[in-house]
């Protein structure tokens, strides 16, 4: 474990620390996750002891990562602290069955938390399937909407066109049967002038 220095001490016994905690192993770099426990928390104020790296005063804290889930163990109170590592476990290390159940416990946890994210995950490509069908289904309507409105459009040009036809045909039988009549009138007359003509003969 790595020693703690306190304010009084000498240069030459920081550079001692520092030795040593540059020659722990990485394991001690990594700080564990934590969770709050109210009977073990705040600042180590019972001594004068400090982070080697911050010259902070520590804190206490409960391990929640691992077989060390629950012990509980010293460590800088900076925010980036997590890289100083555990400074000084409290708890001795758990009995190796402990340890194995906390392990099990641990990987059904990540073991729920993949699955989790797979079905998260397929959920996810569903919804991008429905909602790529739903935007195609949306094109189609669309489409269909345009492909009536422009059926209408050409039903009421034909309509139209076949009331222009009929009226131009009417037109023009009223014209045929104007001239028609205008005909039958110059007929007439000239038949009632032939026979004025011919009664004149006669007389």
């Amino acid at each position: 474990m790595p020693s703690w220095p306190n304010s009084n001490e000498t240069l030459d016994d920081d550079d001692e620390l520092m030795s040593e905690f540059s020659s722990m192993q990485m394991e001690y770099f990594q700080t564990p996750d934590t969770v709050i426990d109210p009977s073990f928390y705040g600042l180590v104020t019972e001594s004068d002891r400090r982070c080697i790296m911050h010259r902070q005063r520590a804190g206490r804290f409960v391990a929640f990562e691992g077989t060390d889930t629950g012990r509980r163990f010293i460590g800088c109170a900076t925010e980036d602290g997590v890289n100083c590592g555990v400074l000084e476990w409290v708890d001795a290390p758990w009995p190796v069955i402990m340890q194995r159940c906390l392990t099990k416990l641990w990987d059904m946890y990540h073991e729920q938390n993949l699955g989790r994210a797979q079905e998260n995950e397929a959920h996810g490509t569903k919804i991008a399937k429905l909602q790529m069908e739903l935007d195609s289904l949306a094109n189609q309507y669309s489409q269909l909407v345009d492909d009536v409105s422009k059926l209408f459009d050409y039903q009421d040009r034909i309509k139209s066109h076949d009331v222009d036809c009929t009226s131009q045909a009417m037109n023009e039988l009223k014209e045929k049967k104007k001239q028609l009549e205008e005909q039958a009138k110059i007929e007439l007359e000239m038949e009632k002038l032939k026979l004025k003509k011919e009664q004149r003969c006669i007389l």
